[in-house]
């Protein structure tokens, strides 16, 4: 077989057909059995007729699942997938040309057909290979195993795009399949039509999965249970439903079954073998496959073979068998589950399990790609495109194809219709060629400066001629002049459909202008005029027509309106100029005869088509409803600026209103609530949501509904004129095409630049009024999709930018939203006063979130109880809800907001927004040049104070008050605030940490196996303890909080300490036990502690660090500093109260040449091995010593018991996982760990970890991963190349140990520290532990898996070319 796989220098390979083919055959054994294709050494044949057009790639000689039609006009042919209705006229004999498909594909036809390899060309997925100038490539196709799409793309600059689907079934990953998106508007989709009817809605493969293995589950404990044998019995292809068979094997525990034919097929896919989930021993196993219709005959509906079914139950030995047919046409589904046919002991099971597209799911592909046809290759007439039943076809797809994109053609075949009827068949060439070439000297015209385009219009007058007016003619309404004609074929360039075209597009825009005019306007307060400014007869009325329909005089009674009509064809900053550009005369038809129609300024319709279709419909619905009333007879004739500032002024109130509801009543409503607040939207808004008068509550409500409904009605029938007066009457012209996109405007005004983004004028609420939620949902809503951390920020910081303007109360609480918090971490207060872990174990016992959260509340405690809630105020809190603000609120309520951001990028964001509310607060004009130093010494100031002091309630206020001088210093630390604690980098050995801290003074500690601990003393003489996720853990450690009071010096008030609490048995001389003994103390809670005679692990503290004393900051005092304060106030207790063993080393010592200091480090370490510590830390006694708060710093290193060329674990985070097979069938094995990169704020994968679990903690992790806990799809910030079959959110952390590290081209993690472009795996990797005591950020970081890399005794050195070598 020929493999094209994509080179790393070029993303795609070239490949001629006819060269390939030629080699190929020379290459094939002799004799052949047949003489080689004509198509091989002779020129391609035509292609003849008889080759089905939805087959033929246009434009190409590809042929696609058509070996049948195999002829010597073509070398190319394409197969989709191994079934016998695409690959039929494949054989051994096959000698017509290449056959492309994918690696799966291509070795079953080699296997199993027999055909020469020679003559097979492998495609891989997602690889672009260049065949015969076209670029192809292929992609997975979600069918059966190894079937692909094709996606075909032309050369040139108007290059084709084409996607043949084979047989497909849609899958919301095809969303996001990069090279999917590219063909976005293709010409054509030849669309795998099986199941195009609306019946066939067959539910997902999901639950059809989960219908045939819990019922096989039931068929076994029956059986277990009666002692009966059931012969369960699966039909299948010879390819595919291989998921089902996989699903079974895995969640039953059980073999499965198979023939030698099918063994052998399962085999060359990848998954056969005896060692596997697969059997040929029918006695292994009490579920078998069967082959199609064996069961029975499928189509054209199911007939069941309950003789041959039950000749298999005997024949194999049991008393009943149980079969299962799989397939779309078996959707006959009941209220109560899918259909069964039974006889006797033989039950059959009809599931709708499919492997083509549904029809929604065929509807949702079609309007994904949005192409401009859809070809369909299933259930047409001899695959004729044209057929009746093709039409039938594509009507299930009309408005979800680009039919703006065949406005052209559609129209050009009148055009050619017309000229070559008067024409013979050379003049109609002739002719044609030479419009054409006018055309192209036309559009290069449009590059000219606009003088010379002035100039030459005269020339391009000259040349239309009468053909060309008459052609247009019949295009258009009978009223449009020959002037208007011959302007638009100016404007046009000479071009009739483009002049057609551009005719009924204004024509359009017009009476869309004019109908929002109209229904903006109150009547009372227009005037309108002829062109000329004359009056008509006090008591006449003009009616304005559809433009269908001609006017009784065009010229002058064409809506009083032409002021109108000009506007709507200027763009809007020529609207916004005001009479002074409304009065100039202007020259028709030549300035704007060379301006490109990209630059229109209305939104163009999506086909002239269409725009009959709904002009007809809006005027069928009353009698009156094509005309438009105007009283020409007024006292007071206004020019048209004065005109437009009315409408403009009163469409904007309008619109404004909209805006704040957000959609929450139609414009129609919207005027008559302005009318009853008389014009003041501040009283509007209050009306709306009740918020002036509470006792009218519901009454406003309901009058506010019922009038929406009203005003709807009656705009169907003859509607009255909008802000009107009560005692007239406009009836008003069919609303052709008048929508609201204020809510869509405001969401993506928030992804705007911030140079762009105005605060106020972008914002959804107005000054004064409280922040709406929907403006954090928003901006939610588009950062859970946005990927880059750059427009993360930018997008939150112009949220912030809007509440700094118009809501600065509301800053601190959105901070807080943004974080899934209510509060400060160490406080442990939560939405449902649990943590989420503790609601996902609730809801396992109540099986219901509100039974959860009246729970979770009745168990918090509350400093006073909270106002009562009224029906009404829920009621009316209920109907505000809106967009996507229900579904952030209930992630919110689950602690599971899901948008990828943390604080790292919270703060920054906040700290941007700050300087420039700062600067530019009374600026419209915004640059971000001048101020970058300041947006990032705030940033920078921000993240200090916070790394420092972790509480939003102080930090946001004061970053509020002091603006652009806010410091890190600004805030002052205070006992009950836990500090993030300082980190250790990793380091490989005594020698190594020897180098690094050669001539510094430096300090060698005991690392102990325990639980960081922080211990805060207040003032008051109250001891309150932090866990290393700064959780408080006072009441877990009663006993704690008695030896601080008992052994600190009466001199200290207030003190922060950093300690290690350790397991310890004073029975065996103060033995030190190990975490998982400390773990099994009781935990208590936050009101209650656990009750000293209850404690049956003892504890001792090894204190090893101060930060705060008596009301001074210690951080910037150097290590030596902070343990004089520890010796001089405390008093040491062995086995209760004690200072980290330690040996210190000065500056004179510390050299790598120094024999008796690296022998004192070593007798230091083996001890501490000794003690049941995990190694020694090192630390820097005076240089860079300061205490550096939630940093991992090189001041600090730690050395840990090497395990074999590791030199240390790494704590990683699960991310996702595969589904066990063999034993671990039923559970999750392996499972992708990942560190964290805090700089990106992204987790990268490490490696596969399958070993080191006990069967128990199997169970446990798949208990645990279930739920939430497993995402939909993977999240934008796991950074790897594994493609697990679950993925999970971060929530745990494990110790993972291996026997050395690796470069990876799948893993991410370190990505571009070590090597450009892979990242680092562990190899061997074995789980030791889990760490509850960390959270997923605080695992082992990038920066860390490089370190350990580069100080790894055999390690793969990296070359500047990407190569690597070990060594």
């Amino acid at each position: 077989m020929a493999y094209l796989f994509s080179s790393p220098d070029s993303k795609s390979l070239s490949v001629a057909t006819s060269t390939l083919f030629l080699s190929s055959l020379a290459s094939l054994p002799s004799p052949h059995s047949e003489p080689p294709s004509a198509s091989a050494a002779s020129p391609l044949s035509p292609v003849p007729a008889s080759v089905p057009p939805t087959a033929l790639i246009p434009g190409s000689r590809f042929l696609v699942d058509a070996f049948r039609h195999a002829g010597d006009f073509t070398a190319s042919y394409f197969l989709s997938h191994f079934h016998s209705d695409h690959y039929t006229g494949l054989g051994p004999s096959w000698r017509r040309g290449l056959v492309f498909c994918s690696p799966l594909t291509a070795r079953l036809l080699v296997s199993v057909l027999s055909v020469p390899p020679q003559l097979v060309v492998v495609l891989d997925a997602g690889v672009r290979v260049t065949v015969d100038g076209w670029c192809v490539v292929a992609v997975d196709a979600n069918h059966c195993p190894g079937a692909v799409q094709f996606l075909f793309r032309s050369s040139g600059p108007n290059a084709e795009r084409y996607v043949h689907t084979g047989d497909f079934r849609f899958s919301q990953s095809m969303i996001t399949e990069p090279n999917l998106l590219e063909f976005i508007g293709a010409d054509a989709v030849f669309l795998d039509t099986t199941y195009c009817n609306p019946k066939f809605t067959f539910p997902p493969q999901k639950e059809s999965l989960e219908y045939v293995v819990n019922s096989i589950k039931r068929v076994k404990e029956e059986s277990r249970a009666s002692g009966e044998r059931v012969l369960c019995l699966i039909a299948t292809y010879v390819v595919g439903k291989e998921r089902i068979l996989l699903e079974v094997a895995r969640r039953c525990g059980c073999k499965i079954h198979v023939d030698s034919r099918k063994m052998e097929i399962l085999t060359l896919l990848g998954i056969g073998g005896e060692d596997g989930v697969f059997t040929e021993d029918a006695a292994a196993t009490d579920v078998h496959v069967t082959g199609w219709n064996i069961l029975g005959e499928t189509w054209p509906y199911f007939r069941p073979n309950f003789v041959k079914m039950k000749e298999i139950m005997v024949e194999r030995g049991y008393n009943k068998a149980v079969g299962f047919v799989p397939t779309g046409w078996m959707y006959e589904t009941k209220k109560e589950g899918f259909a069964v046919r039974t006889k006797d002991s033989l039950e059959i099971h009809l599931v709708p399990y499919s492997e083509h597209s549904s029809y929604d799911e065929l509807r949702d592909y079609v309007k994904f790609l949005h192409p401009k046809r859809v070809i369909p290759t299933v259930g047409l007439d001899g695959g004729k495109p044209d057929s009746k039943e093709a039409f039938a076809l594509q009507k299930h797809f009309a408005g979800l194809v680009d039919e703006t994109a065949n406005k052209q053609e559609f129209l050009m075949a009148f055009h050619r219709s017309s000229r070559n009827a008067t024409l013979g068949p050379e003049d109609a060439v002739t002719g044609l060629s030479q419009q054409e070439g006018e055309v192209q000297e036309l559009e290069e015209a449009t590059l000219l400066p606009a003088s010379l385009a002035f100039e030459r219009s005269d020339s391009f007058q000259e040349k239309i001629t009468v053909e060309m007016k008459k052609e247009l003619s019949d295009f258009l309404p009978s009223w449009v002049s020959q002037d208007l004609i011959l302007d638009l074929l100016i404007k046009s360039g000479g071009d009739v459909v483009q002049a057609a075209t551009d005719f009924f597009e204004k024509e359009r825009d017009f009476f869309e202008e004019a109908n929002v005019y109209n229904s903006e306007t109150p009547k009372s307060e227009i005037d309108l005029s002829s062109d000329h400014g004359s009056s008509a007869d006090a008591s006449s009325q003009q009616e304005v027509p559809l433009f269908s329909q001609k006017p009784m005089d065009h010229s002058s009674k064409l809506l009083n309106l032409n002021a109108m009509r000009m506007k709507s064809n200027l763009s809007k900053r020529e609207r916004k100029r005001g009479s002074n550009s409304a009065d100039k005369p202007k020259k028709k038809g030549r300035s704007t005869a060379f301006k490109p129609l990209t630059e229109s300024s209305g939104r163009k319709q999506s086909t002239i088509t269409n725009y009959f279709a709904r002009t007809m419909l809006a005027a069928s619905k009353s009698d009156t409803s094509d005309k438009v009333t105007v009283d020409t007879n007024q006292n007071n004739v206004r020019n048209d600026d004065q005109f437009t500032e009315v409408v403009e002024s009163e469409k904007q109130s309008v619109s404004q209103l909209l805006q704040i509801v957000d959609g929450g009543m139609s414009r129609e409503s919207a005027i008559s609530l302005l009318e009853k607040a008389k014009g003041d939207v501040n009283v509007a808004v209050d009306i709306f949501y009740s918020k002036t008068d509470n006792s009218n509550v519901l009454e406003n409500d309901m009058n506010i509904v019922t009038q929406n409904t009203e005003n709807e009605m009656t705009d169907k029938s003859s509607s009255t004129g909008l802000l009107r007066n009560s005692s007239e009457d406009t009836p008003k012209m069919p609303n052709l095409c008048v929508q609201s996109y204020v809510a869509q405007a405001d969401s993506v005004c928030i992804s705007l630049p911030i140079e762009k983004y105005l605060p106020i004028e972008h914002a959804c609420w107005t000054a004064g009024q409280p922040a709406p939620y929907l403006h954090l949902a928003r901006t939610f809503d588009l950062v859970e999709r946005e990927k880059g951390k750059i427009k993360t920020t930018a997008m939150l910081c112009n949220m912030f930018r809007s509440l700094l303007a118009l809501s600065p109360d509301d800053v601190l609480p959105a901070v807080y939203l943004c974080t899934n918090k209510i509060s400060p971490d160490h406080e442990n207060i939560e939405a449902l006063g649990s943590s989420r872990s503790k609601i996902h174990e609730m809801y396992k016992t109540f099986g219901d979130l509100g039974d959860v959260a009246q729970e979770c509340r009745q168990n918090q405690m509350l400093l006073a109880p909270p106002r009562p809630l009224s029906i009404r105020d829920v009621f009316s809190t209920l109907r505000k809800l809106r967009e996507m603000e229900m579904k952030f609120l209930v992630r919110t309520l689950v602690r599971n907001l899901r948008i990828g951001v943390m604080m790292k990028t919270i703060l920054p964001a906040l700290a941007h927004a700050v300087v420039i509310d700062g600067k530019y607060s009374n600026s419209p004009v915004l640059s971000l040049e001048g101020i970058k130093p300041q947006l990032q010494e705030l940033s920078t100031e921000v993240a200090e104070a916070y790394n420092v002091i972790p509480n939003l309630d102080l930090l946001i206020p004061s970053l509020l008050r002091e603006g652009t001088a806010f410091s890190a210093s600004s805030l002052a630390m205070i006992t009950g605030t836990p500090i993030p604690p300082m980190l250790a980098r990793i380091t490989n050995g005594l020698t190594q940490s020897l180098k690094l801290f050669n001539g510094r003074a430096f300090t060698c500690e005991y690392k102990y196996d325990g639980q960081r601990a922080q211990i805060h003393r207040s003032n008051d003489g109250s001891v309150q303890i932090f866990s290393r996720q700064m959780k408080e853990s006072t009441s877990r450690f009663p006993d704690l909080v008695g030896m601080i009071k008992e052994l600190c010096s009466i001199e200290v008030s207030s003190f922060i300490l950093d300690a290690e609490v350790v397991g310890i048995d004073r029975k065996k001389g103060n033995k030190l036990m190990s975490f998982q003994e400390l773990s099994s103390r009781e935990r208590g809670s936050k009101h209650s502690s656990i009750a000293i005679q209850n404690i049956k692990v003892d504890i001792c503290v090894f204190v090893f660090d101060i930060m705060f004393c008596n009301g001074q900051s210690l951080l910037n005092c150097s290590l030596r500093q902070r343990r004089k304060y520890i010796h001089d106030l405390f008093q040491e207790k062995p086995g209760h109260f004690e200072l980290a063993q330690q040996l210190t080393v000065e500056a004179d010592e510390a050299s790598v040449d120094n024999s008796t200091t690296l022998e004192r480090m070593n007798t230091f370490f083996k001890m501490a091995c000794q003690s049941s510590c995990e190694g020694i830390m090192l630390k820097i006694l005076d240089v860079d010593a300061g205490y550096s708060a939630s940093k991992r710093c090189d001041s600090w290193l730690k050395v840990k018991r090497d395990y074999v060329g590791l030199g240390d674990s790494l704590d990683l985070v699960p991310i996702g996982a595969w589904y066990g097979n063999g034993r671990k069938a039923g559970w999750y094995s392996p499972f992708l760990m990942a560190c964290y990169n805090p700089e990106y704020e992204e987790f990268q994968s490490v490696c596969r970890v399958m070993s080191g679990f006990s069967d128990e903690f199997y169970k446990e992790m798949k208990e645990f991963y279930s739920g939430d806990r497993i995402l939909p799809k993977k999240p934008v910030y796991y950074k790897t190349d594994e493609l697990p079959e679950l993925w999970f959110s971060a929530e745990q952390v494990w110790e993972i140990r291996g026997a050395d590290l690796t470069l990876s081209p799948v893993h991410h993690a370190a990505i571009g520290l070590v090597h450009p472009s892979r990242g680092i795996s562990v190899r061997m990797p074995r789980y030791i532990r889990s760490r509850p005591d960390r959270s997923p950020e605080d695992c082992s970081t990038a920066t860390d898996v490089a370190s350990l890399f580069k100080a790894q005794t055999r390690k793969m050195e990296v070359s500047s070319d990407g190569q690597d070598t070990s060594h």
